[in-house]
């Protein structure tokens, strides 16, 4: 008896590995630009990123300010689920080392803007703050300006001081209309 070679039935054909792999190759890369733009839709085009938290009900959008032209701004931030900042990541564009910063916010409801500061802070010799660097944030904002129940806080890098002996401040009334510009 002779061996019949399998055959295929005319809907089954049989791809080439190449396009295999090729399609598996295409569903992962789908899959990642689908999780890139959902992670992008988090961020408003130069605002930063965002958290949106309730406090008394009410919703309280937490952003850090852009600062453009500032030589320090925020690039990164969390916020805990009090609505104060826990951390930030600072960008400093002078590349001038920092020994002491202080970071503000300005909280908006409606007519209502407040700004505060919080305390000085020196940074630990060790710290490389030329370029790029992590800070911890405490009772940024106020609890005080929270219980108001603005409709949102913007974050911003208020003072610094460099090592060469230098101060900078940021401008108050450039914070104010970013941050009302922000909250609309």
């Amino acid at each position: 008896m002779r061996k019949r070679k399998p055959e295929l039935l005319p809907h089954a054909v049989a791809e080439p590995s190449w396009k295999r792999t090729r399609g598996a190759i295409m569903k992962k890369l789908l899959v990642l630009v689908i999780f890139l733009t959902a992670s992008m839709a988090r961020q408003s085009p130069g605002l930063g990123l965002h958290a949106i938290f309730q406090s008394g009900g009410e919703d309280i959008l937490m952003l850090f300010a852009p600062q453009a032209g500032d030589p320090v701004h925020i690039v990164q931030a969390s916020f805990g689920a009090d609505n104060v900042l826990l951390d930030a990541h600072l960008e400093n564009k002078s590349h001038n080392k920092i020994q002491v910063y202080r970071l503000g916010w300005v909280a908006v409801k409606k007519d209502d803007i407040r700004m505060g500061r919080g305390e000085l802070v020196t940074v630990p010799e060790k710290v490389d703050t030329t370029a790029e660097f992590d800070i911890s944030a405490n009772a940024v904002p106020s609890r005080e300006d929270l219980s108001r129940h603005p409709a949102g806080v913007v974050v911003y890098v208020a003072e610094l001081q460099f090592q060469d002996g230098t101060k900078w401040q940021a401008d108050a009334k450039k914070l104010k209309k970013e941050a009302i510009e922000m909250l609309k």
